[in-house]
């Protein structure tokens, strides 16, 4: 019997909830490389950053916005040579982590624009929204 001022989340059930709502769940960042051949790189979008990632980062007391980054793009030596051979900028790096956010949805050819939101650390924030989502009992 549950008691009335509680809400059960089932972890199965929510992921399977969320997996079915879910539109992009990778962002694809391609560039040229020394040699002029187009390289990707992936990264999964911020709602899907694992959290022991974040916090391991953490505590190495790192850049926590690059070496996530780092950790979770696939493969890892492409973040590497997006930052060396792409001169990522700072700009460009905030437009990425921005559409990497899972509620940003934006299309190709849509301009992701800037906003205070994008200035701020790309670690996802407890309790995020969809924790508070309802889940069928």
């Amino acid at each position: 019997m549950s008691k009335p001022n509680r809400k059960i989340v089932r972890l199965q059930q929510m992921r399977a909830q969320r997996a079915s709502v879910a539109k992009t769940q990778f962002v694809d960042v391609v560039f040229e490389n020394a040699d002029g051949v187009e390289e990707v790189c992936t990264f999964p979008v911020q709602d899907n950053w694992p959290l022991e990632v974040i916090e391991e980062v953490e505590e190495k007391g790192g850049n926590a916005n690059i070496n996530v980054l780092r950790t979770i793009a696939t493969p890892p030596e492409a973040f590497d040579r997006l930052i060396k051979v792409a001169h990522l900028t700072v700009g460009e790096l905030k437009d990425i982590i921005e559409a990497m956010d899972g509620e940003a949805g934006t299309d190709q050819g849509e301009d992701s624009g800037s906003s205070p939101s994008s200035e701020s650390t790309p670690e996802p924030s407890v309790p995020t929204s969809s924790a508070t989502t309802p889940v069928a009992a």
